[in-house]
């Protein structure tokens, strides 16, 4: 009885195999079909390759629950806190002291208050902010915008006016220029 030999070296993948032992592959899935197959992607047909799909708020967008400006305006709002988040400590330069030097490119010693990069981030941030505190939808635009999570089924008419709000304030939207252009034509009360 004769004993099955070892080969040497790493052991051979399982699978078909042609005659010169090279190993067959199977069909590679479309991207299409990929794209389906993913969890949070699924349930939108065939808008489930659409880019929008990979955030909670695109979905929404795609679902028509959101409108595009108001996408927009949490993709502003996500952008601006990536962006003060960015400077809370950001990178310094490996090359002094233990790291210690400036927080930021922008942040030179000689730049007046206010007009480094780090300031400027924090106030437009700042500035979206207190829009959803004084409206008091900033946990609901939060979890959505910023932490991915789904909106509760009650909640989506408070975040469309949120959005909607900070659409405005960001002048995202064509209302705030009629706002402004006839504003001078109004009359006061003296």
């Amino acid at each position: 009885m004769a004993s099955k030999r070892r080969r040497k070296g790493k052991p051979r993948k399982p699978g078909a195999r042609y005659p010169s032992g090279r190993l067959k592959h199977e069909p590679v899935a479309s991207p299409a079909a990929i794209a389906a197959g993913q969890p949070h992607r699924k349930g939108l047909g065939d808008l489930a390759l659409d880019q929008l799909a990979e955030s909670e708020l695109g979905r929404m967008v795609l679902r028509g629950q959101v409108s595009a400006i108001q996408n927009l305006a949490g993709q502003q709002y996500a952008a601006q806190w990536r962006g003060y988040v960015g400077t809370l400590d950001g990178p310094r330069w490996p090359w002094r002291g233990q790291g210690r030097g400036r927080n930021c490119p922008g942040c030179p010693s000689d730049t007046p208050p206010g007009k480094c990069a780090c300031e400027l981030a924090r106030r437009s941030w700042v500035r979206s902010w207190n829009v959803l505190v004084a409206l008091g939808r900033q946990a609901i635009v939060t979890s959505v915008v910023i932490h991915d999570r789904p909106c509760p089924i009650g909640e989506v008419a408070s975040l469309c006016t949120a959005l909607d709000r900070l659409a405005w304030e960001l002048g995202l939207t064509n209302q705030r220029l009629r706002d402004y252009r006839y504003a001078s034509s109004q009359i006061t009360p003296r």
